[in-house]
C-alpha cells in the first residue's frame, strides 16, 4: 500500500538539515538568548526597577498588606535592594513603626547572620548565639518610614549605627 506523502515508516528519525542555514539559524538563536541574557542581567543590576523612588531610597509596597505578611510569617528578609551587599530585614512593631536593619551583626563576617526565632521573638546571631530584639537594636538600622499613600519606604542613605536595646540582649551559649 502506498504511503501519503510525508508520512515515514515507524522508527525512521526524519532527516537533520545541516549546512551553512542550518549553523546560521543555530547562531542566531545562540544570539538571541545571550542578548536577552545581558538586557535582563542589566536590568537587575541596574537599580533602576520601580521601586527606587529616588537615590538610595526603597520602596517597599503598601504597609498594610506587608503588616499582615509580617504578622503571619515573620519579618521580611530582603537581599540588598539596590545591589550592594547589604541584605536587611524589615520588620513591623505595630502602627507605623517599621524597622529595617543588616542581617549581619556588626564586625561579623559575612557568613555570619542573624535569623528569626518565632517562637522566642528574637533575631539570633547565627555565629555567636547573641540575641537581638524585634526592633533590631544591636544592628546596624536605616530610616524606614510610612509615607503619605501608605508605602512603606525605606531610607538606605543612612545607615544608623546600633544603638543599644531597651529589651534584655543576651547570649544562648555557655560562659
Amino acid at each position: 500500500m502506498p504511503k501519503p506523502p510525508g508520512v515515514r515508516p515507524f522508527g525512521q528519525r526524519p532527516a537533520i538539515t545541516t549546512g551553512p542555514a542550518a549553523a546560521m539559524v543555530a547562531l542566531g538563536g545562540v544570539l538571541v538568548g545571550v542578548l536577552l541574557f545581558v538586557v535582563v542581567l542589566n536590568a537587575m543590576g541596574s537599580g533602576s526597577g520601580s521601586n527606587r523612588v529616588g537615590p538610595d531610597l526603597f520602596l517597599l509596597g503598601q504597609a498594610t498588606p506587608l503588616a499582615g505578611t509580617v504578622a503571619e510569617e515573620g519579618p521580611l528578609l530582603l537581599p540588598d535592594p539596590l545591589g550592594r551587599g547589604r541584605d536587611v530585614y524589615v520588620n513591623h512593631l505595630g502602627g507605623g513603626d517599621w524597622r529595617t536593619f543588616e542581617v549581619n551583626p556588626p564586625g561579623a563576617p559575612p557568613r555570619c547572620v542573624v535569623r528569626w526565632e518565632p517562637e522566642r521573638r528574637v533575631f539570633v546571631d547565627g555565629c555567636g548565639g547573641r540575641e537581638y530584639p524585634p526592633d533590631g537594636a544591636g544592628l546596624v538600622a536605616y530610616p524606614t518610614t510610612v509615607d503619605d499613600e501608605g508605602r512603606v519606604v525605606i531610607d538606605l542613605r543612612h545607615p544608623q549605627a546600633p544603638t543599644p536595646s531597651t529589651a534584655a540582649v543576651t547570649s544562648t551559649t555557655a560562659g
